[in-house]
């Protein structure tokens, strides 16, 4: 299991606030945004852009 999950949009920002994972940082003016995967969650979120990692880059 990766511990983040990188999304590209705004509307995946949305879907994944909507399920209740946890936003840990943001760069609006790009669009990205990282939430924490957590093992209890199982992750799926189809057409959003996304990508997961175990790296926090920013």
């Amino acid at each position: 299991m990766t511990g983040f999950i990188y999304v590209f949009s705004d509307e995946g920002r949305d879907a994944l606030l909507a399920r209740q994972y946890e936003l840990l940082k943001s760069d609006e003016a790009k669009h990205i945004y990282v939430f924490v995967n957590k093992g209890e969650q199982d992750f799926a979120c189809d057409g959003v852009p996304y990508a997961l990692s175990n790296t926090l880059t920013f």
